[in-house]
């Protein structure tokens, strides 16, 4: 995992440094509801994540995000990713974009009868989003990921702002 993570900062610092002086950056919060696909569980997560995005060129942007999902029936979930939009502008306003990243979960079950339970796993975020200018420096988005950690699959749902600069 020490490796993965590594190799997965590596990537980021190489993307994101080697075009910094063009391209358009962005911070912003996504606020997503997350339900858990396993065979058996019943998890309905709301939760919150940061985000900051840097166009690498016109089309390829990519992004490091921050999430936590809130407790719920004594399981809440922290994940950290880099993620890759490749961009199709429709018109000058709207963008639709897929997703594909690599990060971390961690999945944190407190159970009273057996204790606390932290479980870090690797994470694979494969999706599409769409983006609409609201102003100059704002925008809103609306994403669908598949999102898989093992034994822990689930289809996070995004409405995502951001502040461009």
């Amino acid at each position: 995992m020490k490796k993965f993570l590594l190799i997965a900062a590596f990537v980021a610092f190489v993307s994101f440094g080697a075009s910094a002086q063009q391209g358009e950056a962005a911070v912003g919060l996504n606020f997503n509801f997350s339900p858990c696909l396993e065979s058996g569980v019943s998890l309905n997560h709301i939760g919150l994540a940061a985000k900051f995005q840097y166009n690498i060129t016109d089309a390829l942007r990519g992004e490091i995000q921050a999430g936590y999902d809130f407790k719920k029936t004594g399981v809440s979930v922290f994940t950290g990713a880099v993620n890759m939009h490749y961009l199709f502008s429709l018109g000058e306003k709207f963008k639709l974009y897929p997703i594909f990243g690599l990060g971390y979960g961690n999945v944190h079950e407190d159970w009273d009868e057996f204790g606390s339970v932290n479980t870090g796993k690797f994470l694979l975020n494969v999706g599409a989003g769409g983006e609409v200018r609201l102003a100059e420096h704002f925008a809103m988005s609306l994403e669908l990921k598949y999102q898989y950690m093992k034994n822990f699959g689930r289809l996070p749902i995004s409405l995502g702002f951001a502040y461009k600069f």
